[in-house]
């Protein structure tokens, strides 16, 4: 049965949610150089906050504002917590975002959602209906009358840029896979096989210069390269076998890298590394001896963790080529 993903976001408590949000922003690596969150009072109406560029604050920023509520966003919640931004905004705190997000899991009410969808209709409402809605709620015992800088940054900020997410929506954003991995135990799903190119690529280099060594070595000559011995008799398909593990271990890194958070592959390696390297530590005739032998030992490797059930053997194996051309092992002493 499918995992309602939706309704395990509901479900989390409202700091919990903007850990949740957090851990979102920090995959998507294509849209933000940083994230931070603003947890607690004196947060200036910012619960997590993308950066943008390595200027933080003083560049552009996008803003997260979480509302785990027991109903949806209300009108007035919607346009309170905007006016904070704008508020901060005209004392200097910080400049205007670049976007603003409301992640309400329950979802917003009509009324928010038509302003959304009529942004400049939005920035007058904000104008009209500052003194009766914003100016009362916005700091505790005071009154925060739409000023001169307040109008001017209303008047400044892109309301196309404000938008929505509710649980369905969040739950169903490209980025948000490894989140859920992490959060709720889901499933990555099985990374698809490796695909052999027919001619060499740089990144085969390392570990396909010291097989041709070792090739040479056991057959005492010196092969030109791994294209000579592919054609010889004996050599020729077990280089095949080497090159195609290496290339099982490049998808499986490369799906997992999209699927799951950073430290879920480096667990993966750390435990192959970890079962292959006493195997690798012994005596052996010659460098084909050790590789041959670690290619065995590979195979009963047991990791742990998300990607337990889908560690295949020549993933496991072409892993151990991946620790030559990182320069953790080497066929060679």
């Amino acid at each position: 049965m499918r995992t309602n993903h939706a309704a395990l976001i509901t479900a989390l408590p409202a700091e919990r949610l903007e850990a949740f949000v957090k851990d979102w922003l920090s995959v998507r690596t294509r849209d933000y150089h940083s994230s931070q969150r603003w947890n607690g009072t004196g947060d200036m109406g910012r619960d997590v906050v993308g950066y943008v560029t390595e200027r933080r604050h003083e560049g552009d920023w996008d803003n997260y504002q979480c509302k785990q509520l027991g109903t949806r966003l209300s009108e007035a919640s919607a346009f309170v917590e905007l006016g904070k931004i704008f508020m901060h905004v005209a004392d200097g705190a910080f400049r205007l975002p670049r976007a603003y997000f409301f992640v309400a899991p329950r979802g917003m009410v009509r009324n928010v959602l038509t302003f959304i969808a009529h942004p400049e209709r939005f920035r007058q409402a904000f104008i009209d209906r500052w003194d009766d809605v914003c100016a009362p709620a916005l700091v505790e015992n005071s009154v925060v009358p739409l000023s001169p800088e307040i109008e001017a940054a209303i008047r400044a900020f892109d309301f196309t840029r404000v938008h929505g997410f509710d649980a369905g929506s969040l739950s169903e954003d490209p980025a948000i896979r490894p989140v859920l991995v992490k959060w709720f135990d889901d499933d990555p799903g099985e990374a698809p096989p490796g695909v052999v190119p027919e001619d060499m690529q740089a990144e085969e280099a390392p570990y396909l210069r010291q097989l041709v060594d070792a090739y040479g070595e056991r057959e005492t000559i010196v092969f030109a390269g791994a294209h000579e011995v592919l054609t010889h008799p004996v050599w020729g398909d077990d280089l095949r076998d080497q090159r195609q593990r290496f290339f099982h271990a490049v998808e499986f890194k490369r799906y997992y890298r999209e699927s799951t958070f950073p430290e879920v592959m480096s667990a993966f390696t750390e435990d192959v590394y970890h079962g292959v390297v006493d195997t690798h530590r012994e005596a052996y005739p010659d460098a084909l001896g050790r590789m041959t032998a670690v290619m065995k030992e590979a195979k009963s490797v047991a990791p742990a963790g998300a990607l337990a059930r889908y560690a295949r053997v020549p993933v496991k194996q072409g892993v151990c080529h991946h620790f030559i051309n990182e320069g953790r092992l080497s066929w060679k002493r």
